[in-house]
């Protein structure tokens, strides 16, 4: 060849011929070829659209320029390395404030045509329907239909409130207040506030960030937003960095940003950009720095499963392209007698595999491109939010694109290799020579396997000691309500994940001689799967590259079903329950309103619970408090004892451990049994008696923090302590129990705004029902609802995926074993073979390949479980029979039935040429 290129004109044509000519195969190799392609645009766009800087932004700020704060200072530093002045002074302990925000007129410092846009203030305000007091909601004071309020809330239905009696909620708090009318707005649809207006709502709105919130959207100087000022407690704004007047900013086109936050900072307004609010990282010392470890533990495993994915598309894909490259095998002979050398044979059907893997890797980039906003109702309702634009990362999408075309050019690699070594009387023939039954096992593989599969055994066995105590302390733990801090299995799971896939190489190049060998071991075997086992050995070019995959992707899954079953019985043991059977806990908000309304409430909640539960007790729980400061006001907190850590295997608290005034009946709920008569006499004589050794210091004294109002220093209340034994931990019951007398004496504020009641057996009508009448009564009742054991979705999936690629290769290396094994048919029927003969062989050349595949996939699978098992936290090694059973049993039985029903009978005599 003179120029360069020229050889791989003609084998390109040859190659877009066959595509034509072999539609359904060359759309199988690219579907192959396209999937992961796809799957990669699917979520390479669906992250860059949910993550992306530019959505953080919008999300913050909406359209706006700028966002703007009126600081409390008469002016802000201005950094020399660029950074903006309202970062640097957050960054830093703010000083003490100079002057108040709302004295400052910033229209008038900033340039003509600016449109400013008041922050916006939330509150939390209680409905009211009837006598009925509903339970707190949102509401949000601010600008309403704008461009640059969008971002908060769109208008879904109706119109934007017009009259200062008007509001606007969201559609799911329309649903939760029964407001809609066959999924319309009521036209007399209003909602009033407890001991306010009554207001009529004009419009449902969506938050595009929060598509189930439930909110009240009020404009500013409406009914809502005088009844908020006046009423409620003090509103939370979202934009204001250092507690000022914070205002979104739409500035007029060439407006110098820089130049403009100079000048505000000298008057004390901070300004921030969007490209500060994106990527605030980058003005914070580490922002810029490299990924952290963690970052790189997670990028390498998400590597090695894109590897092993590659490598199922290269080994199926492979085996379903040596179908079409054996089907034209005298097209092969031709070009050889026509005077082609082996390197023009070789190029021919690389060529395919290249044309095939550019139509792959495009088939796969238009369907994953095209399933994003065709899907985007389901992929919102997913996210929970609404994605306004979709964005492509080009260069990610490019690469996988041309990860796509080697793959399709790797699958070629084999099929060409072998067709250039057959001899041009065999091709134009379509004969294809078989290879002795060698059982040969290379040194290569059996040292890859073995110091894969053995050396993550070894290496299990020197780091697993840590991991096997984590599980025995995780055992002896459970129920305790105390918590164990998980060693650090990072370093554990990736020596595994390594042993795994150098054991996965190194069985990939025994699977030829293991294939051989069972081959050899065939004669006692019937005759349908004696010809099987024979045929897959000698073409075990393609047996093997099919059983690799199937084998590949039932060890995965496996794996990590597994390994799921595991991580769920670890969080079973971790679990501690909130509340006993049949008991109820109902509290009401003792911050938000006067006491006395909190205890009515509380009143009125009980009778309602004990009207409606057979054989209903309530018993009124008095708790211990301290004050705390919020803001300038003084609030009165639940105590909590203070860990003492003197022992080092019983974890840490889960926070069941505030104190309680000692009600025997309560004492019995919390504890599953009567209190003793020394638990009893340790509150007689001023102990506390406290559940958990972990509260108690070596002399038996329980410790509480205070922090005075003055905030100087905690206060530590020591009290002397009395260790009681309890059944079971509970997290929303009392921990410690004392005296009134004793926590009074030590300067606790008694306060009763909860009550626990126990109940007998009802139906679950009873009860929801008398927890909507508590709630109705402006409670919060709660129950113990026990987590039900879910289907894992990743494990679903990669059952499903190990189905789908078994199926797939049965189907391929039976099509595959029927085109290079027609003439040998033919000669069996000849001498006599009936016709059922045809689909037996089949069935058993397809147990062959799926039996295989999933035999030593389920093998591999359940042997790296159990050395995965320790860093999972379980004490006993968890077995997923029902992944075994549907991976090793069903889904070979499928593809057994499958090959014997969609396999012909008969056959056409071909001629036999030798």
């Amino acid at each position: 060849m003179s120029r360069r290129g020229r050889g791989w004109r003609p084998a390109l044509r040859i190659a877009r011929r066959q595509v034509r000519r072999n539609l359904g195969r060359s759309l199988l190799v690219a579907v192959l070829v396209g999937l992961p392609v796809a799957g990669a645009t699917i979520a390479d766009v669906l992250y860059r659209s949910a993550e992306s800087p530019d959505r953080s932004a919008y999300q913050r700020m909406g359209d706006a320029d700028a966002v703007l704060e009126i600081t409390a200072f008469d002016r802000l530093p201005v950094p020399p390395d660029g950074t903006p002045p309202i970062i640097e002074l957050t960054s830093n302990e703010l000083p003490e404030p100079d002057r108040d925000p709302a004295s400052v007129d910033l229209a008038a410092l900033v340039p003509p045509g600016t449109v400013l846009v008041p922050d916006r203030l939330n509150y939390t305000v209680r409905l009211r329907d009837g006598d009925t007091v509903l339970r707190p909601q949102l509401l949000d004071i601010g600008a309403q239909g704008g461009p640059l309020s969008d971002h908060v809330y769109r208008l879904d239905e109706g119109r934007w409130p017009e009259r200062p009696d008007e509001v606007a909620l969201t559609r799911r708090l329309a649903e939760q207040l029964d407001l809609l009318d066959g999924g319309d707005l009521r036209p007399d649809a209003t909602v009033r506030f407890d001991g306010g207006p009554e207001l009529r709502v004009s419009g449902l709105l969506i938050d595009p960030f929060f598509l189930d919130g439930e909110a009240i959207s009020a404009a500013p100087g409406s009914e809502a937003a005088e009844f908020a000022a006046t009423a409620l407690d003090h509103g939370w704004n979202d934009l204001a960095y250092t507690g000022g007047r914070a205002y979104l900013a739409d500035l007029p086109a060439g407006a110098d940003l820089t130049a403009l936050g100079v000048a505000l900072a000298a008057d004390g307004v901070g300004l921030q950009t969007r490209s500060a609010i994106a990527d605030p990282g980058q003005y914070y010392e580490g922002g810029g720095s490299g990924p952290t470890a963690e970052e790189v533990q997670q990028a390498a495993l998400t590597a090695m499963v894109v590897g092993l994915g590659l490598l199922e598309v290269v080994l199926l894909a492979g085996a379903a392209f040596a179908v079409g490259a054996r089907r034209q095998v005298r097209e092969i002979g031709l070009l050889v007698a026509g005077g082609a050398s082996a390197a023009q044979v070789r190029r021919t059907v690389l060529a395919q595999g290249l044309v095939l893997g550019v139509l792959g890797a495009a088939l796969g980039l238009a369907a994953g491109a095209a399933l994003v906003p065709l899907a985007a109702p389901a992929w919102e309702s997913y996210l929970g939010s609404l994605i306004d634009d979709w964005t492509f990362g080009w260069a990610e999408l490019a690469i996988a694109a041309g990860v796509g075309v080697l793959s399709g050019l790797a699958a070629a690699v084999v099929p060409a290799i072998g067709a250039a070594r057959m001899q041009p009387v065999d091709a134009l023939a379509q004969r294809f020579r078989t290879t002795r039954l060698a059982a040969r096992l290379p040194l290569l593989g059996v040292v890859l396997f073995v110091a894969g599969a053995g050396g993550a055994l070894i290496a299990s066995r020197i780091l697993a000691g840590t991991l096997d105590e984590y599980g025995r302390q995780l055992a002896e733990l459970a129920g305790s309500g105390r918590y164990l801090l998980a060693p650090v299995t990072a370093p554990y799971i990736a020596v595994q994940l390594t042993g795994a896939l150098v054991a996965t190489a190194g069985l990939v190049m025994l699977l030829p001689g293991l294939i051989s060998a069972l081959a050899r071991g065939a004669h006692r075997l019937g005759l349908s799967a004696r010809l099987a086992l024979r045929d897959a050995a000698r073409h075990r070019h393609r047996t093997a590259p099919t059983v690799a995959a199937i084998a590949i992707v039932v060890a995965g899954t496996t794996a990590v079903a597994f390994a799921a079953g595991g991580s769920a019985r670890a969080e079973e043991l971790r679990y501690t329950p909130s509340l006993p059977d049949n008991v109820l806990r109902v509290e009401v908000d003792r911050h938000g309103q006067p006491m006395d309304d909190a205890l009515a409430q509380l009143a009125a909640a009980e009778e309602e619970l004990t009207a409606r539960l057979p054989d209903a007790v309530v018993h009124r729980v008095t708790e211990a408090t301290v004050p705390l400061m919020n803001g300038d006001q003084i609030m009165h907190d639940s105590a909590w004892l203070q860990g003492q850590g003197i022992c080092a295997d019983c974890g840490s608290a889960t926070g069941s451990v505030y104190i309680a005034v000692a009600d025997p009946a309560i004492m019995a709920v919390a504890a599953g049994h009567e209190p003793s008569p020394a638990d009893l006499a340790a509150v007689a004589a001023g102990e506390i008696v406290v559940y958990d050794r972990s509260y108690l210091d070596d002399t038996s004294t329980a410790a509480v923090d205070t922090f005075p109002a003055d905030d100087g220093p905690p206060v530590r209340i020591e009290l002397p302590g009395h260790l009681a034994e309890r059944d079971l931990a509970y997290t929303s019951l009392p921990g410690a129990f004392a005296s009134a007398q004793t926590l009074e004496a030590n300067g606790f504020r008694l306060v009763s705004s909860v009550s626990i009641v126990t109940f007998g057996d009802t139906t679950p009508d009873q009860l929801d029902a008398a927890m909507l009448a508590a709630e109705a009564a402006g409670a919060f009742p709660m129950i113990e609802v026990a987590p039900e054991p879910e289907a894992d979705a990743a494990v679903l999936a990669l059952t499903a995926g190990a189905a789908f690629v078994t199926l797939v290769g049965v189907a391929i290396a039976v099509s595959l074993a029927a085109a290079e094994g027609r003439a040998d048919l033919a000669t069996l029927a000849a001498v006599g073979a009936p016709p059922r003969r045809r689909r037996a062989l089949a069935g058993a050349q397809a147990l062959v390949v799926a039996g295989l595949g999933v035999l030593i996939g389920s093998g591999l699978g359940v042997y790296f479980a159990y050395l995965v098992w320790p860093a999972l936290g379980s004490p006993e090694f968890i077995w997923a029979w029902d992944t075994l059973a549907v991976t090793g049993v069903a889904v070979p039985v499928l593809a057994v039935l499958i090959a014997v029903l969609f396999t012909p009978s008969r056959l056409p005599m071909v001629r036999r040429v030798e």
